[in-house]
């Protein structure tokens, strides 16, 4: 009801178990569900801004600006947590 142990995700716009959700760094309440990324692995985990593929869990991070996964390079905001592996 008041959202308690939930993260909202910004892909898909879902409130989520935090225990199947990875939060942004620095923040607690949003993140992206494991859905969410199993879809964008599925797709070929490509950066939405470079269109290159993201090598490694540590390199992953959100376009906050597009909504959209990509490289930390790239300017993504880092996922904190986890790996994207631990789905």
């Amino acid at each position: 009801m008041f959202g308690f142990g939930t993260i909202f995700c910004v892909l898909c716009d879902h409130r989520v178990p935090k225990r199947e959700a990875l939060a942004l760094s620095g923040r607690k309440d949003v993140g992206v569900c494991s859905e969410c990324r199993a879809k964008w692995r599925e797709t070929g985990a490509r950066c939405a801004r470079c269109k290159a593929a993201v090598h490694g869990d540590s390199d992953a991070g959100i376009f906050l600006d597009r909504y959209a996964l990509g490289h930390r390079d790239c300017g993504a905001t880092p996922l904190g947590g986890a790996t994207l592996a631990h789905v």
